[in-house]
């Protein structure tokens, strides 16, 4: 068993993990509304059962299987789900004070009794009874008239609140934004706009009947009227109690709720600042952050859990703010006269086209006429001349002797109106109309192929105006990532500047929705890791305030949003040490600076040396690289250590249409994005260089690793042409030449997902419909970059497999376990019981993780879980048994599922060990050894 030290070490793992699924299920009502939620809830809180099962909390595995099943039902109860979370959460508090698991079976001995709550301590937060929960709801409520005035004020005014709400969020943006820019120094644009922005809201908020919002907007306007006239400078101190004024707006309109702040307190305190600049006198302070409270010396562990311990916990369901509605968006009104305009040559077009349609449509039956007539001269002919009933007795022809010439000129010319020649006049007669129809076809079809063009013309202006009319500021981002990273700077006691530029670029208004998180997280980053301390700074002859630069560009049919900073940066040395402890590379690998700090974007990965709610918890940079590639975008991070971060995402200015070069690769059809094409060309023999990883092309100064898509597809190679075509693309921070079959032509394309069910398979970002019916796979060249990258490290590690097996003739060396496990604790946990068993473990995150550490190298066994993310247990054992090198690998499943149906499963692909959690240490070694020696 584990020494003491270990177990408080693989605790702390556990409560980790164990904290992070109760701040999911904190935010369960919004995720559940979400496409993919309930499946996102289930894999975390059946990872929560996996892991306390095999550390002994049977208690709190059996409320992870509760929360299974209220996840099972259809649709999942919220209120059943936040009231087994406080269960959790107290259940949690009791592991981490060190307290033993709650006596009883089931779930329901880890639930809380009313009448005898848990001990709590000060600083950590323990779940309450519902009805103390309502008490406590009802009491802030009393405690709080201003609060409930608002709220009275919104339950009874809903109609004006949907238009009100947005005009407010939008004159709050104004005002975040200049205020941002008077930090830096006076302005007096920015001084007007502020102005126009807080007296166009004053007015706004009394005109609807929102009084209290109107007050706190006509004090920040008789400050601002004392600015603007020169009696009363604005001052930094001036500038902050103005952002105060903005938060309180927030707190009252529900843009910014916190349950457990005092919209009454807040509002009076403001007021009070702002009547304190209007008189002169000296500003109240603003209250402090709380300081974190100390734990007891009687709950003090000198251990990694006592560091869990006293780490902020997640805090408790917050209610669901406020939002303006979804479908609703503010177009300028020069954008919907250019629409209309469009709308009615569009309609004349479409007329045009009506009438080239009538004259067709007459030609037609002109044609239709015309055949009908040649068909019944043919058939009267063939009747005269053919048919035996009506044809007249053979005569002998009439004697020419003896005629006159005049008699002989008159039977010639008689013979022009016998059946032959009339039947001939008729179709020449025919002929020459059908060729005058065709000559009027072919000036219609002419005519109607121009106005199709021209309709066309005005389709394409009109989606090109319908696009531009979803397209919104980015400045409206990225005044909210300023207030929320100014208050992450003041929680961790750090002095920054934020500098914003390109605020006017545009983009899709689904676009700017689906930035927000992966934004939000760069910018937290930036605060957590990347900005020193002002004593930090002093010491490296920086300036005590650091610096965070948002900025928007275009850049082709792109537009890139970079986030930086003048921090620590990030030490790529020190990336390579932590891939190495936390399992995510091997001890040896060959990982240049670039693909070191591509790690951070790995799930799971960190950097953080303590847990806290801003770090530490391995998510976040992964998010953000997993969000941008559901827009077809890139994120890429470039670091110079002491100098600074930047994260670039490159964006396409809108989902609703995408142009696209059309190729084929082994007789199969397939798309590659524009924006990720840097260059066309062909090559020749002697283009191709030898390159780090095969072969290689130069564009430009730079070695480009050239790679045949074929091989990376898993298709069939064709036999190489003289001058090959290749495409290059740019993705995850890295070029690479792909070689096709053919490129076709350019193409406006619509992408499609793939859905949940093919999402992850193959370097692919979408499918596209064409005209004809037929699907086109869309590349990622995101994607493919990591591809090519992993399979020239699969070539690499089965070289080096290659020479270690020609070696290592006298020494076999230790038995290689693979253990395969989403969760950490687990990993941790199985791999020190087979470590210390004297076998050799290599730990994956995943199926797609053990995917390539089974090219890398070989291995004895492998021990893997069933339900993982990217790639799950099924299809990796299914993926083992496809490969010859990996078929007769020995498998163990170690999953919390038991029922028939998985056990079957498991069994149809060849897997004869199925063990649940928790294991027996003994038996388990014994099995392995016994796999490892047969």
């Amino acid at each position: 068993m584990a020494e003491p030290a270990e177990q408080e070490f693989l605790r702390s793992i556990f409560l980790m993990e164990a904290w992070d699924t109760v701040a999911a299920l904190d935010r369960a009502a919004a995720t559940l509304e979400r496409a993919g939620g309930v499946d996102e809830l289930f894999v975390v809180t059946h990872r929560l059962k996996g892991a306390a099962s095999l550390h002994g909390f049977s208690k709190i595995a059996a409320l992870a299987a509760e929360l299974e099943d209220v996840l099972g039902a259809r649709p999942p109860d919220a209120r059943k789900l936040s009231t087994l979370a406080g269960h959790l959460r107290q259940a949690l508090d009791a592991v981490a004070d060190g307290a033993p698991a709650p006596a009883g079976a089931g779930a329901e001995a880890a639930r809380p009794a009313e009448a005898a709550p848990a001990p709590t301590s000060p600083g950590v937060p323990t779940a309450r009874s519902p009805r103390a929960a309502a008490t406590a709801g009802a009491s802030r409520t009393s405690a709080d008239p201003l609060r409930k005035e608002l709220e009275t004020f919104y339950a009874g005014n809903a109609d004006v609140l949907a238009y009100f709400l947005p005009e407010a969020t939008e004159h709050l943006e104004d005002v975040t934004a200049a205020l941002s820019a008077l930090e830096r120094g006076p302005d007096a644009a920015e001084l007007a706009r502020l102005f126009r922005a807080v007296h166009t809201l004053k007015g706004a908020a009394y005109v609807v009947g929102c009084v209290r919002v109107g007050e706190v907007a006509h004090r920040m306007e008789d400050v601002l009227v004392a600015a603007r006239e020169g009696s009363r400078p604005l001052t930094p101190a001036a500038v902050e109690t103005l952002f105060a004024a903005d938060g309180a707006l927030r707190l009252m309109l529900g843009l910014a709720p916190d349950p457990r702040a005092s919209v009454t307190e807040v509002v009076a305190g403001v007021r009070a600042r702002l009547d304190a600049l209007l008189a002169g006198a000296p500003v109240p302070a603003a209250a402090p952050p709380p300081e974190p409270t100390p734990a007891p010396p009687a709950l003090a562990m000198p251990s990694p859990l006592a560091a869990l311990a006293s780490a902020p916990r997640p805090s408790p369901a917050r209610v669901e703010p406020r939002r303006a509605p979804r479908q609703t968006i503010r177009v300028n009104l020069e954008r919907l006269d250019s629409l209309m305009d469009l709308v009615g040559e569009m309609v004349i077009g479409r007329e045009r086209v009506d009438r080239r349609l009538d004259e067709v449509d007459r030609l037609s039956a002109s044609l239709l006429a015309s055949r009908a007539r040649l068909a019944q001269y043919v058939a009267d002919y063939e009747r005269r001349e053919f048919d035996p009933r009506h044809s007249m007795p053979g005569a002998k022809p009439a004697p020419t002797v003896g005629l006159s010439v005049a008699e002989l000129f008159a039977e010639l010319e008689f013979d022009r109106y016998d059946d032959a020649g009339i039947f001939a006049r008729t179709v020449a007669e025919i002929a020459a109309d059908i060729a005058e129809l065709q000559s009027e076809l072919t000036a219609v079809s002419r005519a109607l192929r121009d106005d199709i063009a021209h309709v066309h013309r005005i389709t394409g202006a009109l989606r090109s105006e319908i696009g531009r009319a979803r397209l919104v500021p980015i400045g409206s981002l990225f005044g909210r990532f300023v207030r929320q990273g100014q208050e992450a700077a003041r929680a961790a006691r750090k002095t920054v500047r934020f500098e914003t530029r390109g605020e006017a670029v545009e983009l899709d208004t689904s676009i700017i929705e689906q930035i927000v998180d992966p934004l939000l997280h760069l910018v937290q980053n930036t605060i957590a890791h990347g900005i020193e301390t002002p004593e930090e700074r002093h010491a490296c002859g920086k300036d005590a305030t650091g610096t965070v630069t948002l900025s928007a560009a275009h850049e082709g049919g792109a537009v890139l949003v970079e986030v930086a900073d003048d921090g620590r940066g990030i030490d790529p040395n020190r990336l390579r040490r932590r891939a190495v402890e936390q399992g995510f590379a091997p001890a040896d690998a060959e990982l240049d600076d670039n693909a070191a700090l591509d790690l951070v974007f790995l799930p799971g990965f960190s950097t953080a040396s303590a847990v806290t709610t801003a770090a530490g918890r391995g998510v976040g940079l992964d998010v953000v690289r997993t969000n941008v590639r559901r827009l077809n975008g890139e994120v890429e991070v470039r670091s110079v250590v002491g100098e600074g971060t930047r994260f670039t995402l490159r964006l396409p200015l809108t989902l609703l249409v995408s142009e696209a070069l059309m190729i084929t690769v082994d007789d199969e059809r397939m798309a590659v994005p524009l924006n990720a094409a840097q260059l066309v060309t062909e090559v020749r023999p002697d283009d191709v260089r030898p390159g780090p990883r095969g072969e290689a092309i130069v564009v430009g100064d730079d070695l480009v690793d050239l790679v045949p898509l074929s091989s990376l597809l898993g298709l069939e190679r064709l036999p190489r042409r003289p001058r090959r075509p290749v495409i290059v693309v740019r993705g995850a921070g890295r070029t690479l030449a792909i070689e096709v079959d053919e490129i076709l032509h350019k193409q406006e394309i619509v992408v499609k997902p793939l859905g949940a069910f093919l999402q992850g398979v193959g370097p692919y970002g979408g499918a596209s419909v064409g005209a004809d019916g037929r699907v086109t796979l869309v590349l990622d060249a995101g994607a493919l970059v990591e591809t090519a990258a992993g399979a020239a490290t699969a070539a690499r590690g089965a070289a080096r497999a290659a020479r270690s097996r020609g070696n290592a003739v006298a020494d076999a060396g230790r038995p290689r376990v693979l253990l395969v496990d989403d969760s950490v604790s687990v990993r941790k946990f199985v791999g020190q019981m087979l470590d210390k068993a004297g076998f050799d473990v290599t730990t994956a995150a995943d199926g797609a993780d053990a995917m390539v550490r089974l090219a890398e190298a070989a291995f004895d066994v492998l021990v893997t879980d069933l339900e993982m993310p990217r790639v799950n247990g099924y299809e990796l054992i299914e993926d083992v048994r496809r490969r010859a090198a990996t078929r007769e690998l020995p498998v163990i499943v170690l999953t919390t599922r038991a029922g028939d149906k998985h056990v079957a499963l498991a069994k149809s692909l060849g897997v004869e060990h199925y063990v649940t959690k928790p294991v027996e240490e003994h038996a388990f070694v014994s099995l392995v050894a016994s796999l490892v020696s047969a």
